[in-house]
């Protein structure tokens, strides 16, 4: 067997759906279209990003001088918030159903995206690829890895060794396996033999551009990170804007709404049950919102600590929740509410204030006006009184 029929071979045996070879040769086109992007504008609130990172991602012999060769590889992850019905998901007017019977369901839930079900995938992706990487120095080549927190544009390699092709949704799309997969990539000096792009696309398909509620994918491929519910809910640390709250819907990490609408992902392979045993014990999909709001600050740690819900911090993941619950619109979680505008946190007390003048009635005004008389917090007290405007006037018994 040659060096790269054993790269191929090894990687699907440690779990990889996908694996395809490309040169190290610089991702010009992605270069050009990504530092275009960032200069629009559209990667604005990612502190992380740049344009002088776009020009060093796309060159793989940057960290790697005598590379000659990337191996794109895509592992899957499982796809747990599927619908039943687009009809479950809250339209681009923010419109949502009417909540399932408390007693059912002992309140409302949230929604996770699924890649985050499990361990973090960076750790889990990084020790599957360490037998490849024992595998190409043992034979004398250089070898690095990359997962999506290191410098590569990461679906500009996997489109080019042939992986998949990139969707409308920005996505890399899998044939016969869908966009439900996490990319990774090692550099090397190995001269391997390399795969060709594939000669697919999405055709006439516009479903994933349909169904984003804040219209964040404003043309085929391309997504405004400044109206995307991941966005928002993981990367963004402070104030979600009013506009964009009623849009989240129940999302308290991440969204999968692009993902769950595409017809590639309608009937995926199923995925290696021992690929999938690599997150460990998952967390909840659907999580009920009311008890995470009772959350401390150890409770989150001891539960999310190993998860990507970790990048929220705490106060990050109940501002979140309180969205949910405000969309939701639940009256039965007025008290939870009620208590969590007593929350250390300011972030988490106006967010609060928000979800209960969305609910209203008479308990949720009384609420409001108590929070409003101890409220030091100037962003918090303007919350609450935009609150109570939305409430309406504070019902008043009548005379017996």
């Amino acid at each position: 067997m040659d060096l790269t029929e054993a790269v191929k071979s090894r990687a699907k045996a440690l779990g990889f759906s996908a694996v395809g070879i490309t040169s190290a040769d610089p991702f010009a086109e992605a270069e050009a279209a990504a530092a275009r992007r960032t200069a629009d504008g559209l990667m604005d609130g990612l502190t992380w990003w740049s344009e002088a990172r776009v020009h060093a991602s796309a060159d793989p012999q940057r960290s790697t001088p005598d590379a000659r060769t990337v191996i794109a590889l895509a592992y899957p992850y499982p796809a747990a918030n599927s619908p039943s019905s687009i009809e479950e998901f809250p339209s681009a007017t923010g419109e949502f159903p009417s909540p399932s019977g408390r007693g059912q369901g002992g309140g409302p839930r949230g929604r996770i995206a699924s890649y985050a079900l499990g361990r973090d995938y960076h750790e889990v992706l990084v020790e599957r690829m360490q037998p490849l990487l024992t595998m190409l120095r043992e034979r004398g080549y250089t070898a690095k890895t990359y997962v999506d927190h290191g410098w590569m544009l990461d679906r500009a390699a996997a489109a080019r060794a042939g992986v998949g092709w990139l969707g409308k949704n920005t996505n890399l799309l899998v044939p016969g396996i869908g966009s439900n997969v996490l990319l990774a990539e090692i550099v090397t000096s190995a001269p391997l033999e390399t795969d060709a792009p594939l000669k697919k696309s999405c055709g006439g398909c516009d479903a994933c551009l349909r169904v984003c509620p804040t219209g964040a994918l404003v043309a085929p491929g391309v997504l405004d990170n400044r109206r995307c519910i991941s966005f928002w809910t993981i990367e963004h640390r402070g104030i979600i804007p009013l506009d964009i709250r009623p849009m989240i819907g129940d999302w308290i990490f991440g969204c999968d709404l692009c993902q769950e609408i595409c017809p590639v992902n309608a009937r995926p392979a199923a995925p290696d049950a021992t690929a999938l045993a690599a997150f460990g014990p998952g967390i909840e999909a659907r999580p009920r919102l009311e008890e995470l709001l009772t959350l401390d600050d150890a409770r989150f740690r001891r539960r999310f600590r190993e998860s990507a819900l970790w990048r929220t911090r705490r106060a990050g993941l109940l501002r979140n929740v309180c969205i949910a619950l405000g969309n939701v619109a639940d009256r039965g979680s007025v008290p939870a509410l009620a208590s969590a505008l007593n929350d250390p946190e300011p972030l988490v007390r106006g967010h609060a204030a928000w979800a209960l003048g969305r609910l209203g009635g008479t308990t949720a005004h009384a609420a409001l006006e108590e929070a409003l008389s101890r409220e030091a917090d100037a962003w918090v007290r303007d919350e609450c009184g935009l609150a109570l405007k939305a409430c309406g006037p504070r019902a008043v018994p009548s005379a017996v």
